[in-house]
């Protein structure tokens, strides 16, 4: 598994304005993902990913925007030094940011921009989200991008990968 696609799907959530992220909050979505905030101390959230297994967990700094500290994985855990911004603490439309860092010996650069403001129909009901695009490029070669509806106070309602939209279809509690 790569190790970023699934950090945007929560790690969108900004800062808490935009989604709260305390212990047990989950979200799940169209393709069987789950993501919850399986941990949560002063500003540093740890949100599990699983499929029927857990497949991964981020560990987010929620300070001036969200920050990725790392990701444990079925094979370790591994830090980004320094943490890559994953969002501003402000969303405006044309706004943009970039971040680099180092993971696991490879240099990564991670790029995003608000697109804009759009009305957007999922099994969770409609609303108007901010229209992301995110890109992840490592000094290899890899790249991927994602781009990503995020409603403040609900999180990511829907993301497109690869071509394909996967929805939020309830969140808990």
């Amino acid at each position: 598994m790569r190790p970023w696609p699934a950090l945007f799907l929560l790690a969108s959530s900004l800062a808490q304005a935009y989604l709260p992220l305390e212990a047990g909050r989950a979200w799940v979505y169209s393709d069987g993902t789950v993501q919850e905030v399986v941990g949560r101390k002063g500003e540093v959230a740890v949100l599990e990913y699983r499929k029927e297994a857990p497949l991964r967990r981020d560990r987010l700094l929620l300070k001036d925007g969200v920050w990725l500290l790392g990701v444990e994985l079925p094979r370790g855990v591994f830090a980004y030094e320094p943490p890559l911004l994953l969002y501003p603490a402000r969303l405006e439309v044309g706004a943009s940011w970039s971040s680099r860092g180092t993971f696991q010996g490879q240099k990564v650069a991670l790029s995003g921009r608000v697109e804009g403001v759009e009305g957007v129909e999922v099994p969770l009901g409609r609303f108007n989200a901010y229209r992301l695009r995110l890109a992840y490029t490592t000094e290899k070669g890899g790249a991927s991008l994602l781009e990503l509806y995020l409603v403040p106070g609900l999180g990511v309602v829907r993301y497109l990968s690869g071509g394909r939209a996967v929805d939020l279809v309830r969140r808990l509690p």
